[in-house]
């Protein structure tokens, strides 16, 4: 039995993430703020396999604990970590961003992901297969001028999950990768969008304005496929 733990999952990759696990008949919990009634209604119709985990992901005294991961992974032969959550915001020129939306974009993008990979590392089976898998960016590897704090907690991040790997090289049954899943047909990229017109100091919009009409958004579904077939099936 596998056992996957999803965060961020009522839109974009987050939520064709459930829909896919939930259709290949995981045990699933889901991490977030929001969900949507058909996942409400799923786990209604399935409370043993679906727990829908209700907290602002920005606290990380919130998060679940040892005890619950520790529950929720009983008897698993595999588990899954997958740190979906992240927000773009803020958008600006340093110098001009809001404090509040600073350490939000750090406490989503960094501190819930090193959080939860710690307490779920130690609440995981013993004889399980673990994998590990951070949603990054292009944009941990290519500076967007505009987007200080989302390049900076993604690269963070990935060098975070590049130093578990490396403690746990020797491990055959632990596997670490972060992953750059490209654009997508998501919300974010409506927020992107939305900032690239309310004039905020972001010189590369243009790119990103013109994405859906050139064709350049993938299919949400289409990558969460991708990316269990490849990292966790």
């Amino acid at each position: 039995m596998r056992a996957v733990v999803i965060t961020g999952v009522s839109r974009g990759l987050g939520a064709a993430f459930f829909d896919v696990s939930s259709a290949r008949g995981d045990r699933i919990l889901a991490v977030g703020r929001h969900f949507t009634p058909e996942q409400q209604q799923l786990r209604d119709d399935r409370p043993v396999d679906v727990t829908l985990f209700s907290t602002d992901i920005a606290d990380a005294h919130w998060l679940p604990d040892y005890d619950t991961l520790r529950a929720f992974l009983r008897d698993a032969d595999e588990v899954v970590l997958i740190h979906n959550a992240a927000v773009v915001d803020p958008i600006g020129a340093v110098g001009r961003l809001a404090t509040e939306a600073i350490t939000n974009a750090i406490a989503v993008n960094l501190t819930a992901p090193i959080v939860l990979t710690n307490t779920f590392l130690r609440a995981a089976p013993s004889d399980a297969k673990i994998r590990l898998l951070f949603i990054s960016s292009g944009a941990a590897h290519r500076i967007i001028d505009g987007w200080a704090l989302y390049c900076t907690t993604k690269v963070a991040g990935e060098t975070f999950f590049d130093v578990v790997a490396s403690q746990v090289k020797h491990d055959e049954r632990i596997s670490v990768v972060n992953i750059d899943p490209g654009q997508m047909d998501t919300g974010m990229q409506e927020n992107i969008r939305r900032a690239a017109a309310s004039g905020a100091y972001f010189p590369d919009q243009q790119r990103w304005v013109d994405a859906p009409a050139e064709g350049r958004l993938a299919d949400p579904l289409a990558v969460a496929e991708r990316i269990l077939k490849e990292h966790a099936s």
